[in-house]
């Protein structure tokens, strides 16, 4: 086997990977949203039929709209389910369009890849310091700083492979 076929292979099998990973993310930003929408209800309900509203919703539902926010992103890019605006990019020559989305990819794929880089080391801070617990529950903050490095991290991976891909229609002539 030729070695540039070896590279396409272990590529093609490292995307599959990450695609797995982040459909199944996918699947766990679905049940955070599902229990987001739960805990509200359950709160609305104790609080104006019985007087008790669950302690510390706020805080929870903060908590897991960082997993149903990130943990979708990646696969969201994936399914290329994000909102994009095509009547600037139409505007543009056949020839350009490619470039724009390479820039475009190269671009996402650079503020990603930041965000997690930062997340990761506010994840560290979070470990050391001290404070870094909720008011009301005590919750520790470092395990939702991580599920937002990993989020933004995969959505990082995704656009590194549809940058490659993007490149590849890049026609130069």
């Amino acid at each position: 086997m030729v070695w540039p076929e070896k590279i396409t292979r272990l590529a093609s099998r490292v995307e599959s990977g990450v695609i797995s990973t982040n459909k199944i993310m996918a699947y766990a930003a679905g049940a955070a949203l599902t229990s987001m929408m739960l805990l509200t209800v359950a709160d609305v309900c104790g609080r104006y039929l019985f007087s008790k509203p669950i302690k510390g919703t706020y805080e929870l539902v903060g908590f897991l709209l960082v997993g149903a926010g990130s943990l979708g992103l990646g696969y969201c890019q994936v399914k290329k389910a994000h909102i994009r605006v095509d009547f600037l990019l139409h505007r543009f020559p056949e020839k350009v369009r490619p470039v724009l989305t390479a820039l475009a990819n190269f671009l996402g794929f650079v503020a990603f890849s930041l965000l997690c880089w930062r997340c990761s080391l506010y994840a560290q801070y979070y470990m050391t310091a001290t404070g870094n617990h909720t008011d009301t529950l005590g919750i520790p903050l470092t395990p939702f700083v991580i599920v937002l490095a990993v989020g933004t991290g995969m959505l990082a991976l995704v656009l590194l492979f549809d940058l490659v891909k993007s490149i590849a229609k890049v026609k130069f002539k």
